[in-house]
């Protein structure tokens, strides 16, 4: 399940975002208690999307975010007025993912949030890939959707089997079919590109990230990053097309890469 960490200044506005983010929308909220509060919620769990009300916004909340996690999705929350102008332009300068005006976009801000987390992000760059790399059989596509969207949480071959309902040995044997990556490295790619977006934020130690997406030690993610993309977790959510398909294959030469 997805989480939405917010910090909001008004006890009704914080309602009415737990109104409007019930767990049957597939998000978790938690709630911070200041900026501090926040930011240590960052660092303890996967956050995919912050909502920040208009007064910390207005303080130092909005620049500290901006500065740290650049790129965790962000979304204005708050009963806007007209005198709240500076505040949007300053929030278009920051790259706020979203604004939302309390009262009026409640209906939808579930759909708001979703739209712009860290998940959807993903989903929009790798889902398209499984034509590239044969994933073309409805349970191959199926099982690369749930891979994208869950292998950052902690999703396993095991987990997966049970989400579709077969033997892990048979989802895997079918998985590789055809040419395309085998069921582990696929896993392991969504989490290790998983990670090089968080460490474009410089609020994360590589041992924050490497904890977070469920890495047992730090060495393990550098070995995991390694073996994939032969390159660090960093640089290799930066590949071009070609150099992540091959990678994705099996296909990237150690010597070539490096």
């Amino acid at each position: 399940m997805l989480a939405v960490a917010a910090l909001l200044e008004r006890r009704p506005a914080l309602l009415a975002v737990r109104r409007a983010l019930p767990r049957s929308t597939g998000l978790r909220l938690v709630t911070a208690r200041s900026p501090n509060h926040l930011a240590q919620l960052l660092a303890n769990q996967l956050i995919d999307v912050i909502v920040l009300g208009a007064e910390p916004a207005r303080g130092h909340a909005l620049d500290g975010l901006r500065h740290d996690f650049p790129h965790v999705p962000l979304v204005l929350y708050a009963p806007f007025r007209s005198d709240d102008a500076d505040l949007l332009l300053r929030a278009r300068r920051e790259r706020v993912a979203a604004v939302a005006v309390e009262g009026v976009d409640d209906p939808v801000f579930a759909e708001i949030v979703l739209r712009n987390s860290q998940t959807a992000r993903r989903l929009a760059d790798l889902i398209p890939l499984a034509a590239l790399l044969d994933l073309t059989d409805p349970l191959q596509v199926e099982a690369w959707q749930l891979i994208v969207r869950h292998a950052p949480q902690g999703l396993d071959t095991a987990g997966l089997a049970r989400r579709l309902k077969v033997r892990r040995e048979t989802l895997s044997r079918h998985f590789a079919a055809g040419g395309a990556p085998s069921l582990k490295r696929a896993i392991d790619a969504v989490r290790v590109l998983a990670a090089g977006d968080l460490l474009g934020n410089p609020g994360y130690r590589v041992e924050d990230v490497a904890r977070l997406l469920g890495f047992s030690s730090l060495s393990l993610l550098h070995r995991t990053s390694r073996r994939i993309f032969g390159l660090p977790a960093r640089q290799a959510v930066a590949l071009d097309l070609p150099r992540l398909i091959a990678a994705l294959r099996g296909e990237r030469s150690e010597a070539r890469w490096r």
